[in-house]
């Protein structure tokens, strides 16, 4: 089938098309291919002769993902061609081969739009078909939305060991409570606290004093004052307490032997008091009791001593009046029996002081059963070391599963657990034991192995040493309440080494990542959004979108995020979001919502600058409108002319449309030029023939030839050195060329051109300057010139051309290590300089290198005392060379004499040093801001390349460092002094 159509694009046009660095597709109408660039070639795996003049379907069979009818390539073209308007896809999965293995492919995916492009009658000539490879940004979104339900997974943890730790904590024999704020409100109790203490009463949520009246003014109320107030842990043994069973009831003492220790948030302030005790009345009362039965024996016996001592005086007085006493033998029988009587009523006493003092006895030795069946039960670990060698003489179940099959009971804590040898565990055992302090440590690493000659582990554990104190009041052992944490520490450490990198991951996005709530509030944004805004995270999710989105997108941009919010559905807008600088930026916003158990829990969404890409778009249609008409302007004129000079027959008029035809093909070869060595230039083939001529005489021969193409102004080489220079002779006279064109062509109303051509002795370089007295540039258009596709119109005229020139000059004179500027004022004119070395340029050696002072062709450093500040004061040419050795000493002296001001004076630089603009904002300021710089004054070059680019440079978010600009020095000196 034949190409009706293959002019709708000439030869040179597709040979465009075909450098273009990114990858597309021209198709005709028909879909037939016309041709690719050499990036889609490259990305297909495709040679030119597969495609050429092929069927878009032959070339790429159709297959779901490549072009299904709802929403693939072939539905896309369609609406373009039944449109006549740009349509792009959803991003689409489309795989390629693998260049590395054959036979396998690589998963990509791609945001592919197709741009119909209409002749003047509105029909369509061509399709551009551009693809882009958005598999990073797919990939780690994937990623973004796999580490979030790993984050939930981790939550979900979180809470099954909260209720756990809630189950043991009301399955525990201990009365636990827990009180909260200053006026220590019960907050929680456990079934034992109800049940033994108050089963009448309902303390939950009310104050401790309201609860429980009766403790008003006791040192209990006063210690838990001061837990609350100082975080301070408080342990007491049998601390007594006089409580009635219910309010306004009798009160009676109770013993308890209990720890209260401070609660804290997360930022470590105290929030409440947890109150950890048991209930010791009955072994109280029962010691109290046995102590009362044993004084009441011990006077008995008293007693029983005194009557037998009165007995055995009797008896003697007795003996020695035996006689006397005959007549009184019937008393004494009486007597007799009487004692007789009197002995069996203390046998009896004895005999019930004694069996009370067995039941007293027995009912010490049941308390103590259940204090032991308490202890054997407990679910947290407990045991009691006695004496200074810390010998273990009690190990409940609990603590012993710590250390299955090691042997703790009857050893030594060292020789039970050697590794505790060198860790502090065992110098707090030992302040413990010496000073009766309770010690309560919190999730301590403590490296253990679990089982004999197992290897040693980081575990954690959360404990209590209190000491235990003997009937002499002296300490004889340590009670010790353990409970290991380690999984918990783990969980957490992952849980925040989780965050930690999700925070990363999101940071390390280079696009604008933010998080909302299910009703649509903004709760996060990454470092991305808080340095494009230069505002801190917290005050753009407090004041939301609303303050950054361009007036004219916000009614769209609210009305998709409403609908979004309502059905569920993803989010997809395009806005401009205005920056820090006060600039917008387009973006393409996506969100889509994480859905839990049927409810949307989060939206996450990204915004990607676009912005580059939008300004490429209307850069590139604004290219080809006015390529299309550069283009055509000169052929119909050709056209015009071949037509007339086939219809006379006149010689004279005849060889004055040959020459009016030859000037326009003259323009259209220039034309034609332009574009294939930008197509050369990007693509990086753009050819140098370098070798030594003489620069006067390119010069001389480039103004003649100019010269012969303009009657209008008069070309006039005021100054020309006569030097041999080694370069590109044709590349060059092209920058000759185009300066002197722009300059007769940008000054209609002037009569002359003036260059300048003169040598630099100081650094042996040459400076080439064109000056026209035409309509000038603005300030802000100036370092813009050198750009592709950039044109600068006069509002009251419109000059020809494509833009391409002076970006050509300008790569020109980058292979030829050049540089380039201009001075310019509106309707005065405007000079156009360009500098090229006449030899390699050498390193800079300092003239004089000193903490106090430095000097070299570039620069001159001074310290001076007497303000305490750096001057420097730059010379001549600077390039990004000059520029970093020079800011490297002015670092060194800061550093050196410990200063935080600099004067830097740039009256005496020449040139464009714009290369180091970007270095000096990036590296150089913030590194000078971390090494103590404050106040930076800066006198500006009389050049406005050189202004420029030192406001470029200086153009940061720099929060200590205050960077001032100045036209004279001795202002900026005042300002300095003032710091």
């Amino acid at each position: 089938m034949p190409i009706k159509h293959r002019s709708a694009l000439p030869t040179d046009m597709l040979r465009v098309f075909e450098t273009l660095p990114h990858p597309y597709l021209i198709l005709s109408k028909e879909l037939f291919i016309l041709t690719a660039s050499h990036a889609y070639l490259q990305l297909t795996g495709k040679v030119r002769a597969e495609l050429f003049e092929k069927y878009l379907f032959d070339v790429f069979p159709k297959i779901p993902d490549w072009s299904a009818e709802e929403g693939g390539i072939a539905f896309s073209l369609a609406q373009a061609i039944e449109t006549g308007k740009p349509h792009t896809l959803p991003i689409t999965r489309f795989d390629i081969p693998d260049p590395d293995n054959e036979g396998k492919l690589l998963e990509r995916y791609w945001d592919t739009t197709h741009t119909p492009v209409l002749d003047m009658e509105g029909d369509i000539c061509y399709i551009i078909h551009h693809t882009q490879d958005v598999t990073e940004q797919v990939l780690a979104e994937r990623n973004l939305k796999a580490s979030l339900e790993k984050e939930k997974e981790t939550a979900a943890k979180a809470t099954r060991l909260s209720l756990q730790m809630e189950k043991l904590f009301e399955e525990m024999p201990a009365q636990i409570a827990v009180v909260t704020g200053p006026d220590l409100i019960y907050e929680f109790i456990n079934p034992q606290y109800e049940k033994e203490l108050f089963p009448g009463r309902r303390v939950l949520g009310k104050p401790l004093l309201m609860a429980l009246p009766e403790v008003a003014g006791l040192p209990v109320w006063e210690s838990l004052q001061q837990v609350y107030k100082t975080g301070e842990t408080f342990a007491g043994n049998e601390i007594c307490i006089p409580l009635a069973k219910e309010i306004g009831g009798k009160a009676e003492d109770h013993y308890f032997n209990f720890i209260c220790q401070a609660l804290r948030d997360e930022k470590g302030n105290i929030t409440g008091v947890l109150s950890f005790k048991y209930d010791i009345t009955e072994l109280v009362l029962a010691r109290k009791r046995l102590e009362q039965s044993s004084n009441e024996l011990l006077a008995l016996n008293e007693g029983l001593a005194q009557a037998n001592e009165e007995i055995q005086v009797t008896s003697e007085e007795i003996q020695s009046a035996n006689e006397e006493l005959s007549a009184t033998n019937e008393e004494l029988y009486q007597a007799q029996q009487s004692l007789l009587k009197l002995n069996d009523e203390l046998e009896e006493r004895v005999e019930q002081r004694t069996l009370e003092l067995q039941n007293a006895q027995a009912e010490i030795a049941g308390q103590n059963e259940r204090l032991k069946r308490f202890f054997m039960q407990a679910p947290a670990g407990i045991c009691i070391i006695d004496g200074s060698d810390f010998v273990f003489e009690l190990v409940n179940p609990a603590y012993q599963q710590l250390f299955p099959g090691r042997e703790l009971t009857g050893k030594p804590l060292l020789e039970a657990l050697p590794e505790l040898k060198d860790h502090a565990v065992y110098d707090i055992l030992k302040n413990v034991y010496k000073t009766g302090d309770t010690f309560e440590g919190r999730e301590l690493l403590v490296p253990l192995a679990r089982t004999p000659n197992g290897a040693i582990e980081d575990r954690h554990f959360t404990f209590i040493y209190q000491a235990r104190y003997d009937t002499a009041n002296k300490i004889d052992g340590i009670l010790v309440f353990v409970t290991e944490v380690t999984e918990e520490v783990r969980t957490r450490q992952k849980e925040t080494e989780n965050e930690q990198r999700f925070r990363f991951l999101l940071n390390a996005i280079p696009q604008q990542v933010w998080t909302a709530r299910p009703n649509g509030k903004l709760d996060y944004v990454n470092e991305v959004i808080c340095n494009d805004f230069g505002q801190n995270a917290d005050t753009i999710t407090d004041r939301g979108w609303q303050q950054f989105i361009h007036p004219d997108d916000m009614q769209s941009c609210l009305k998709k995020w409403l609908t979004a919010l309502k059905t569920g559905r993803e989010y997809l807008v395009e806005f401009r979001l205005k920056f820090h600088d006060g600039q917008y930026h387009w973006h393409l916003a996506r969100a889509v919502p994480l859905i839990e158990n049927g409810e949307i829990t989060l939206w996450l969404g990204t915004n990607t600058n676009i912005d580059l890409q939008k300004t490429n778009e209307q850069k590139k249609d604004e290219f080809l409108s006015i390529a299309s008409h550069e283009l055509k302007t000169p052929l119909t004129s050709i056209k015009a002319f071949n037509q007339l000079m086939l219809r006379i027959s006149d010689p004279q008029k005849l060889t004055g449309f040959v020459q009016k035809s030859a000037a326009h093909v003259l323009r259209l070869e220039k034309l034609i030029n332009d574009l294939l060595d930008v197509s050369r230039i990007n693509a990086g083939k753009m050819e140098y023939n370098m070798e030594s001529f003489n620069f006067r005489e390119m010069l001389i021969d480039t103004i003649d030839a100019v010269q012969h193409t303009t009657s209008s102004h008069r070309i006039i080489l005021e100054n020309s050195e006569d030097v041999a220079y080694i370069g590109d002779r044709f590349r060059l006279e092209q920058v000759v060329n185009n300066l002197l064109s722009n300059a007769i062509k940008y000054s209609p109303q002037a009569d002359k051109v003036m260059v300048n051509c003169i040598v630099n002795e100081e650094d042996n370089s040459l400076i080439v300057s064109v000056r026209d007295w035409g309509i000038g540039i603005e300030e802000k258009n100036l370092t813009r010139l050198f750009e592709r596709y950039y044109r600068v119109d006069n509002t009251a005229m419109r000059f020809e051309g494509l833009g391409l020139g002076l970006f050509i000059s300008a790569e020109i004179l980058k292979r030829h290590n050049g540089s380039f500027w201009i001075e310019s004022k509106p309707d005065e004119g405007s000079t156009f300089f360009f500098r090229l070395l006449l030899a390699p340029s050498k390193k800079t050696e300092p003239i004089k290198n000193e903490d106090h002072y430095y000097k070299d062709s570039s620069i001159t450093l001074s310290y001076n005392k007497a303000y305490e500040r750096i001057d420097a004061d730059w010379t001549g040419f600077q390039n990004l060379d000059t520029v970093q050795q020079g800011c490297s000493h002015m670092m060194d002296m800061l550093v050196k004499n410990k200063v935080h001001k600099i004067f830097n004076n740039n009256i005496h630089v020449l040139g464009n040093w714009s290369e180091a603009a970007d270095w000096g904002a990036q590296e150089w300021f913030p590194a000078m801001e971390k090494a103590g710089l404050r106040y930076f004054a800066w006198v500006n070059s009389p050049s406005v390349f050189s202004q420029l680019s030192a406001r470029k440079s200086a153009d940061s978010s720099l929060k200590k460092l205050k960077i001032q600009f100045f036209t004279e020095a001795a202002d900026a000196i005042a300002w300095i002094n003032e710091q």
